[in-house]
């Protein structure tokens, strides 16, 4: 394997692209073009769900799908790669020719990978995880949140898919007729459904273009206390991963923590 300082020789550093809640990525500009170096954040273990020998598993798989990978240590997750084109992809976006059908075909294709031997991901098993790690960490965890996640552990879904469990706007580049898909730390056996749940919630779609992701992947819509218990655990999931990351001092998942209570709130789970 080619070494990471082999591979940005003659690349000069640009200011600091993002910072995510786990990760930093930074921009390298050279003669082969733009190349996006990833490295978490703490060098402690990883955030719950990640495991970077999977992920280096799965993208071998995934060319065409993700990023061209230069470069993927499993055992520190750095993780170099093209830069791959395009911007976020908005819910207005949906609305204009072609681009829900080529999301639907782009997440089937994902869906289709294959799922590895990797332990299933169930969104109330790892909220749990989340919350039991916050909690050993310090933090005050809402017994009734506990009990749900403890609770929802025994919802049937389904685990003989791959799925990307982690599926938002900025994790979906599009860029004229192609879609990329960033951010693999979490693909695991699991839920197709699950993630087009997760994917409407985060784009704050209403009913009428959650049936349209629905119907342009081919996947039968959930109607009524069906979607509202797939959507309060995508809220539930969202919420524990929050508890845990203020506990390793990530200052802005205080609000997504006090945005996704206040969504299992209003879906009723507070009633538990």
């Amino acid at each position: 394997m080619v070494s990471l300082e082999a591979l940005l020789a003659g690349y000069a550093p640009q200011p600091l692209d993002a910072l995510g809640w786990t990760n930093t990525v930074q921009r390298f500009t050279g003669p082969g073009g733009v190349r996006f170096l990833r490295t978490p954040r703490s060098s402690a273990a990883p955030a719950p769900g990640v495991a970077w020998t999977r992920e280096a598993v799965l993208l071998k798989y995934a060319a065409g799908l993700a990023p061209t990978v230069l470069f993927c240590d499993p055992q520190t997750g750095r993780l170099l790669t093209e830069a791959a084109p395009g911007r976020p992809l908005k819910a207005p976006d949906l609305a204009q020719a072609g681009v829900a059908e080529r999301l639907g075909q782009t997440l089937r294709c994902l869906h289709a990978l294959p799922p590895s031997s990797a332990s299933a991901f169930h969104p109330a098993v790892y909220a749990l995880s989340c919350l039991q790690r916050a909690a050993q960490q310090g933090a005050t965890v809402p017994a009734p949140w506990l009990a749900l996640a403890d609770a929802e552990r025994a919802l049937p879904l389904r685990r003989d898919r791959l799925t990307h469990n982690d599926l938002h706007g900025g994790n979906l580049l599009i860029d004229g007729a192609r879609l990329t898909v960033l951010d693999w730390e979490l693909a695991a056996p699991g839920d197709p459904v699950f993630d087009l749940v997760t994917l409407c919630c985060h784009l704050a779609l209403d009913g009428k273009a959650r049936r349209t992701v629905f119907r342009a992947y081919g996947a039968c819509f959930p109607m009524g206390a069906a979607w509202m218990r797939l959507e309060q655990l995508h809220w539930l999931r969202e919420f524990s991963w929050a508890c845990w990351a203020e506990t390793e001092g990530i200052d802005e998942a205080r609000a997504q923590r006090y945005s996704a209570e206040a969504a299992l709130r209003r879906l009723g789970a507070g009633a538990i």
